[in-house]
């Protein structure tokens, strides 16, 4: 087993009050499940059309086109609370049965982030959870032995853990690569994203949807659900955006941190010399969508990255850039190649929203006690 353990930031799993009792609130869980959902969040045709100087028709038609080859998904509300609520990110190496009840486990499990089907050595599953702490995590993976999703072994069962802190990470730009999509298809590289070939207007309204631009919500419609006035969602709202809980709205890439078609690859660097500024270079590469520090661990790994890339060739000849420009800095480096084909599920919102139901569930479950208690 590998445990590379983050640091572990002053009151990183401190909860003020106010937070606690916002997110012990009815009211604000009910309007957290329609905003991170998605629901109640739209696209703003008109304001697309104004900033662009096109006819309202137009944008649309590409807006639908974006969406329709699922080049980028609906707007939602990010759930950047999910990393305070479950501080510990878990990449694990399993090897799990391939059968009905594996798929459901994955689809519905709580804690599952992310899962690839692929092989190497004795393991044919990648994961990507997050958890409280070491002990939820391991009463994680003892489920997934006793709902048999892990094979019976005499010899006993294994795994390859990575305990990472999300306290640890020193990028998070889950589009950001979008960079990398338009410069290829600027130099003739890609022709289309999942069949669609994009003009220059399509490219303009993507990258403004991927930053938040021309979306919109629809406070009565929520209002109207909650059966509030429009104000105080606009209050609430704005709370929740000002506590951190959730961010401004966005379009995203369906599977978030890598864009359609492209291959994700997920880095061990050893990082020996001019730590500082590798870092940096890597904060403004277009191609790093994740990077967390980590604590030394077997290999000397201190840092995970993970990045997206047309080509696998193209990683190739990026790391070896990335070594001729820090000589003799990095030491060993672990890739592992993750193709779409290999891609069973990234699901960042489904997590996000047990959070919510879970707490949700919490509130209904105490008025029942009080209830009870009267």
């Amino acid at each position: 087993m590998i445990l590379i353990t983050g640091k572990k930031y002053k009151n990183q799993h401190c909860i003020p009050c106010f937070m606690a009792d916002l997110l012990n609130n009815e009211l604000n869980l009910k309007l957290l499940k329609y905003l991170v959902s998605g629901e109640g969040v739209g696209i703003n045709v008109s304001d697309l059309s104004k900033n662009l100087s096109k006819h309202r028709n137009t944008i649309k038609d590409r807006v639908n086109q974006l969406l329709e080859h699922k080049i980028i998904s609906k707007p939602q509300y990010p759930f950047p609370w999910l990393f305070k609520e479950l501080p510990l990110m878990v990449i694990s190496r399993n090897n799990f049965l391939r059968d009905e009840k594996t798929k459901h486990f994955i689809e519905y499990d709580d804690s599952t982030f992310a899962a690839f089907f692929f092989k190497e050595e004795e393991y044919n599953t990648l994961m990507i959870s997050f958890h409280k702490n070491v002990c939820t995590h391991q009463q994680w993976y003892e489920k997934t032995i006793k709902e048999e999703i892990v094979p019976y072994r005499e010899e006993g069962y294994s795994s390859q853990v990575l305990h990472l802190g999300t306290g640890c990470f020193e990028k998070y730009t889950p589009s950001i690569s979008i960079k990398v999509v338009e410069q290829n298809i600027k130099e003739g590289r890609q022709k289309s994203v999942r069949g669609y070939e994009l003009d220059d207007l399509s490219f303009e309204i993507l990258k403004k949807l991927l930053q938040g631009k021309g979306i919109r919500t629809n406070e009565n419609f929520l209002a109207k659900k909650l059966n509030i006035h429009r104000k105080t969602i606009e209050r609430r709202i704005n709370t929740l955006l000002k506590e951190g809980i959730i961010s401004r709205p966005v379009c995203r890439f369906p599977l978030l941190i890598v864009p359609p078609e492209y291959i994700l690859v997920k880095s061990l660097f050893q990082i020996k010399k001019q730590h500082d500024e590798i870092l940096k270079s890597l904060k403004n590469d277009p191609h790093v969508t994740w990077m967390i520090k980590a604590v030394l661990g077997r290999g000397g790994y201190n840092l995970v990255v993970f990045s997206t890339f047309y080509k696998i060739e193209d990683h190739l000849e990026w790391q070896e850039k990335l070594d001729q420009q820090f000589s003799s800095c990095v030491g060993a480096v672990k890739n592992t190649y993750l193709s779409p084909a290999m891609t069973f599920s990234i699901a960042p919102e489904y997590v996000s929203m047990r959070i919510i139901k879970n707490r949700l569930k919490q509130v209904h479950e105490k008025e029942l006690v009080n209830k009870m208690g009267c």
